[in-house]
């Protein structure tokens, strides 16, 4: 149920909304905008009507019955068209996933929305301290989005928006309202964290593009704050492998071939210094990166054409030499089939 608080009258406005996503970035970069643009309450949304619960709280022994989840739409008046501010920690089961997108975007379309911009992360090798990269997959031409089309952003070439963020996007293009979501590159090691990083990035966008004028103090200090915890953790292992190669260094064994001791000499070993553990992170591949090239290749070898996605997502991860043999057997397989179907 979504209950509209007072009567206001909105201009052709625009949604930015948010649902948990990789980083978890556009909760973040909505609670931010709302934090710093300081809008009014629009409507309250409650989502006990799509919510199936499978779970419940325990504490101290005692079973609590799950609370009732409601969230706020937040409006911001502006001179040429108005904005919208969505987010929220609960997705609604999936079943009710579109009946609560359609009722969203019923309820808003009463006010002419224009466009429905969402944000996604997508798992890269890059690093904490690198600048992520941002892409974008919209309704119709990024040409034809307002605001958007002045842009010089990379179109996301494929994958999948998760959830509730591309459901909305997918019930927009059907009540044809433009929309687009925002991509941005999180470091695979921190799919589950919040990526201040990420955020930044997006949030320049989005200032420079609608002239929110917004202070990045708060986001520098959680920048900060980030890479003081993954420093923390990288020497947390770094003292760890110095203590195990520590007992290992006087650790001996008996060869059943020799009669005297064998001693491993490990005094050379200096641990693993952060320098070395960004190198081995950046080349390391996620196991959902190798999932999807799994897949890939499993759709390749039953139709080529998806050769040049999987070529593109071997790229991207940088591992086509270590795939090589298996891509190239691909078209060997074509070729083997065309011959026998010439037979």
């Amino acid at each position: 149920m979504i209950i509209q608080k007072g009567k206001i009258k909105l201009k052709r406005p625009i949604l930015f909304c948010a649902w948990p996503s990789l980083g978890i970035i556009g909760k973040y970069v909505i609670e931010y905008l709302v934090s710093e643009l300081k809008p009014s309450v629009y409507a309250e949304v409650d989502l006990q009507g799509y919510v199936v619960s499978e779970n419940v709280i325990v504490e101290n022994g005692i079973i609590y019955s799950l609370p009732f989840i409601k969230d706020k739409i937040y409006y911001l008046k502006r001179d040429t068209e108005d904005l919208l501010f969505f987010c929220s920690d609960f997705e609604p089961s999936q079943l009710y996933m579109a009946k609560f997108g359609n009722d969203l975007l019923t309820f808003l379309n009463q006010t002419e929305l224009t466009m429905v911009v969402t944000f996604s992360g997508i798992p890269s090798k890059i690093l904490h301290t690198d600048v992520p990269k941002i892409y974008y997959a919209s309704t119709s031409s990024l040409k034809t989005i307002p605001y958007f089309s002045t842009t010089n952003l990379q179109k996301l070439t494929s994958g999948i928006i998760e959830g509730m963020n591309g459901v909305v996007l997918s019930l927009a293009k059907e009540m044809g309202i433009d929309g687009i979501c925002l991509f941005c590159e999180v470091p695979f090691y921190t799919v589950d964290m919040y990526n201040p990083q990420c955020t930044l990035k997006i949030l320049n966008l989005l200032d420079d593009l609608f002239s929110f004028n917004l202070t990045y103090e708060r986001i520098y200090k959680d920048i900060k704050l980030m890479d003081e915890r993954i420093r923390s953790m990288f020497k947390d292992i770094n003292e760890k492998a110095q203590q195990l190669f520590s007992k290992l260094q006087n650790h001996t064994y008996k060869n059943e071939e020799e009669t005297e001791p064998v001693i491993f000499d490990f005094s050379t070993s200096e641990g693993i210094t952060f320098e070395e553990l960004k190198k081995r992170i950046k080349f390391s591949l996620p196991q959902s990166a190798k999932n999807k090239i799994n897949e890939l290749f499993k759709l390749a070898s039953e139709n080529i054409e998806y050769s040049k996605q999987l070529k593109e997502e071997l790229d991207r991860w940088g591992v086509y030499k270590e795939y090589e043999d298996r891509f190239l057997s691909l078209f060997l397989k074509k070729k083997k089939d065309g011959k026998e179907k010439q037979e």
